[in-house]
């Protein structure tokens, strides 16, 4: 006769996947809540930042303070998905029976997308006005005054890295690591609006227009971030956690892009502040880092 064996309840392994109807019913909706309100502080964060530029045109900008901004969100992105998604994926995806490296695979093809979209198929000048070192981005847009299709090219490259970071955010079934999500998507969309504020600032588009634009790219992560939260929940079983895994290794390459091709490719070459940037950077990726002892 066959026995089972049964663990006691705090040495089961934690499966959300397990639990019963009502208890599973009660946690995601707790969870979504929270989500719900760190997709609306991600909202107020992109909103912010692009709005600063438009309701400021022709002021005086603070570039090394930017510089730091911008280093630090790269230091947050970095660790992020070094140390919180890439592993956490890989984990999902050996729990899945998978004996391939499926997490880095995934997270590979999506660092290639990326530079696919914003230095193949975009036109060049939309990177540069994105991406520039932050001492020459407001001198740059100043001498190029940017027409529409410009513009445009700046919120499409902007809004598939909100898009992706939100479908991560979504996904995310932990708490804590949902957490550490949105303090590196805030981080970054910050920096990141305000590049398009700029860039919008500068072009030759109607006001009215300029703040639709800032409302599209604003909502660009809370809409990827309820497309996950949706299809991770309704989808069940396998293919739930496959789509879970596939989210959570795609932002992760995504946020390694970010981190080294976007900014940190642009800003350590513009000269002046390259030590203090450093700083700022390594404590970025240390602040990440220690978290992952609690997450």
């Amino acid at each position: 006769m066959r026995r089972e064996l049964v663990l006691p309840a705090r040495l089961a392994p934690p499966s959300r996947r397990g639990w019963p109807h009502e208890a599973r019913a009660v946690d995601w909706e707790r969870v979504f809540e929270i989500k719900l309100a760190l997709l609306l502080a991600i909202l107020a964060a992109g909103a912010a930042g692009a709005a600063l530029p438009l309701l400021r045109r022709g002021t005086a900008q603070d570039d090394r303070i930017l510089g730091w901004g911008n280093a630090f969100a790269a230091g947050i992105f970095l660790a992020t998905g070094l140390v919180h998604m890439l592993p956490d994926a890989d984990r999902m995806w050996s729990g899945l029976g998978w004996d391939y490296p499926m997490a880095f695979v995934l997270a590979g093809f999506a660092f290639v997308f990326m530079l696919l979209v914003e230095h193949v198929v975009l036109p060049e000048q939309a990177h540069q006005e994105v991406h520039a070192p932050s001492g020459e981005r407001f001198a740059h847009a100043a001498e190029h005054h940017q027409d529409a299709l410009s513009a445009y090219a700046v919120l499409i490259a902007l809004s598939i890295h909100a898009l992706l970071a939100g479908l991560a955010l979504g996904a995310e079934p932990e708490l804590a690591r949902a957490l550490v999500i949105s303090l590196a998507i805030i981080a970054h969309k910050s920096a990141a609006s305000l590049a398009l504020g700029v860039s919008l600032a500068r072009s030759h588009l109607p006001p009215a227009q300029s703040w639709r634009l800032v409302a599209l790219f604003a909502l660009a992560t809370p809409i990827g971030g309820l497309i996950g939260a949706v299809v991770g929940e309704a989808v069940e079983g396998p293919l739930g956690e496959t789509l879970e895994a596939s989210f959570l290794s795609i932002a992760g390459g995504t946020f390694v892009y970010v981190a080294t091709f976007d900014i940190l490719r642009d800003e350590f070459p513009a000269p002046g502040g390259r030590v203090a940037k450093w700083i700022v950077l390594t404590l970025g990726v240390a602040t990440m880092s220690t978290l992952a002892l609690w997450t």
